[in-house]
């Protein structure tokens, strides 16, 4: 066996990640990070938000959205989704391997990296993410990146560099975002193997600079070719509009809404506070209300706020003394700290880890206090530490006996705290998965019916990395998400199937339109009012069916009345009957005696921390 890894290093690391990654993926439940990956698989395969497959996605390149579409159009059983970014960690983990057994071949550095991989690599496996697995992907391709520096001599130097930057444009196109961040987090490592050289120094740096070019240009023709469809030009403006991140995702203090400013914020960006209501549940379904014109407004209105001192404070002791960052990152810290201990190596070996170990803890604490940390950006970053403790354990190539033993005793330690939480994950996900697959499949979906709502937040539950999209869970249903899904031009795709334009002003509100939601949701409530104060449209809501095992519950939409002229529904004479007062004229901005809100005085009007 020590002859097979010593003569064939690629294929070994490739046969042991093959093992690792089928034994762990027979054992344990997997599901996707985000939403954004369920509504990319659904885009591909054609399936629940969109009636034919699409090449275009939200964040990934366009070159990779016509392979996997064209996948699922010829071979439609396959999970072509969730295998892509299976194979994604497989590639990054096979490089980092490789990378560590091109030094010295050995058991003790197999033994590190099977216990690195069930300490770095289950927890981003088990929740497959386009991000995490980008940056997997990108730290295998660092490390091969390193190997071709480091040995100048060796006959595979050109086909390292090759490969090293074949993987880094696939990190770029899975998402550029994670490109730039494995950039940053790989700065301390290249630029310790570029200066140990003595020779080429000039020309590692020259490589390494077009590679980042050859990305960069990659990336802007991605949009330069998406932006032939005037759709996607808007809406790659509209996506790059980081306003509505900025308040919801990242809850940056300064957009506090106080009872002195609401009606100054609201009147300046065209809002009412109930349309600030419906914006904190994700509502992006009106591009009227909240558009690009809507965003930028919030920037500029804010863009001059200051962060509260009080905040900071907090923030600080939170992270240095609360502890709120899961253990999964400090294993990172706690593996890369063993390093320093072990290796033996020059000054620059150890300043080129203690420099990782710095950056990396600096930008977890800035995300930490000036965005927001989840687990999908701090667990590849610990997993970057993971990874790069694992190859610098093994640099010393004469370590002792005792000093391995107590590494590996040390790392398995950690290895057994992460899976149980691992274990605890995959039950959450099977009973999750049972439940609402359960919930999906009573509705009997029809092909003339349209369910729309927070389609997001049961669909990642539902479907699954390895599951077929042509499944008959599936069949029929159709699904128009009001969230995360309504601002993309698929959203609108959707509605064509339909032959509607505007949901909001054709869509005949009768019994094959629903509403899926938790149950007796104020989302409800916030939506009807939406309704009636923009399109004069009042609706009633009729419970079909209420699920016991999960929160969810499925509404029939019936109109009410509809009282703009020469559209459906009931007279304006029926006003009075039913209850409904006109809808009152809003004031102009250029009005003055702008009415004012009747908001009690200790009640803040803030989004959520």
């Amino acid at each position: 066996m020590r002859q097979l890894i010593k003569k064939q290093p690629f294929l070994s690391s490739l046969f042991i990640n093959l093992v690792l990654f089928v034994v762990f993926l027979s054992i344990f439940y997997t599901r996707f990070g985000t939403t954004d990956d369920v509504e990319m698989q659904m885009v591909l395969a054609g399936t629940g938000i969109i009636q034919e497959s699409s090449a275009n996605l939200r964040w990934s390149h366009i070159f990779l959205g016509h392979l996997l579409s064209n996948l699922y159009i010829y071979f439609p059983s396959l999970p072509w989704y969730g295998l892509y970014l299976t194979v994604a960690h497989l590639l990054g983990m096979s490089a980092i391997l490789y990378s560590i057994l091109i030094l010295k071949p050995s058991y003790y550095r197999v033994a590190i990296f099977v216990a690195c991989f069930l300490l770095g690599e289950t927890a981003l496996l088990q929740e497959l993410q386009f991000t995490s697995s980008a940056l997997v992907l990108g730290t295998g391709a660092v490390f091969l990146l390193f190997t071709a520096i480091s040995n100048p001599k060796d006959k595979r130097q050109k086909l390292w560099f090759s490969l090293s930057f074949g993987m880094l444009l696939l990190v770029e196109m899975i998402r550029w975002n994670s490109f730039q961040l494995i950039v940053v987090l790989s700065l301390p490592l290249l630029l310790y193997a570029i200066f140990q050289q003595k020779e080429k120094r000039v020309a590692n740096l020259l490589i390494c600079t077009l590679m980042l070019v050859g990305a960069w240009v990659v990336e802007q023709g991605h949009y330069w070719i998406q932006n032939q469809d005037p759709a996607w030009e808007a809406y790659n403006e509209y996506k790059h509009s980081l306003s509505a991140h900025d308040i919801l995702d990242y809850h940056k203090p300064q957009y506090e809404w106080s009872p002195s400013t609401a009606d100054d914020y609201f009147y300046k960006v065209g809002w009412e506070y109930e349309d600030l209501m419906l914006f904190k549940h994700w509502f992006f379904a009106d591009s009227t209300v909240y558009g690009v014109q809507q965003f930028k407004a919030l920037q500029e209105t804010f863009q001059n706020c200051p962060y509260p001192q009080e905040h900071l404070e907090d923030r600080l002791w939170q992270f240095f003394i609360g502890s709120p960052i899961q253990d999964y990152v400090f294993y990172g810290f706690l593996l890369a700290g063993l390093c320093l201990l072990f290796i033996k190596g020059n000054r620059w070996i150890y300043l080129s880890l203690g420099t990782s170990i710095l950056m990396i803890f600096a930008l977890l604490c800035a995300l930490f206090l000036f965005k927001h940390l989840p687990s999908r950006v701090s667990y590849p970053m610990a997993f970057y530490l993971i990874a790069l403790s694992g190859l610098f354990i093994t640099y010393d190539k004469e370590l002792q006996r005792k000093t391995k033993l107590f590494s590996l005793i040390f790392i398995s330690f950690m290895v057994l705290s992460n899976l149980k939480m691992v274990t605890l994950e995959s039950s959450k996900t099977a009973f999750n998965k049972m439940y609402w697959s359960a919930a999906l499949d009573s509705l009997n979906a029809q092909a003339d019916q349209l369910y729309i709502g927070g389609g997001d937040y049961y669909m990642q539950s539902t479907m699954t990395p390895y599951q077929a999209t042509n499944d008959s869970l599936f069949l029929n249903f159709n699904m128009l998400d009001l969230g995360h899904f309504a601002n993309s031009p698929n959203h609108y795709k959707q509605l064509e199937a339909f032959g509607i334009k505007n949901i909001h002003t054709e869509a005949p509100l009768d019994t094959n339109i629903y509403l899926i939601h938790r149950y007796n949701a104020s989302f409800l409530n916030w939506y009807a009012n939406f309704l009636a104060r923009h399109y004069d449209l009042h609706i009633q809501y009729d419970l079909v069916r209420k699920e016991k095992n999960v929160n969810v519950a499925v509404y029939r939409i019936q109109e009410q009345i509809r009282d703009k002229p020469n559209s459906q529904g009931i007279s304006l004479s029926n006003m009075e009957e039913l209850g409904i007062q006109p809808k009152k004229k809003q004031s102009s901005p250029e009005d003055a005696q702008k009415p004012k809100a009747n908001y009690l005085e200790q009640e803040h009007f803030y989004l959520p921390q």
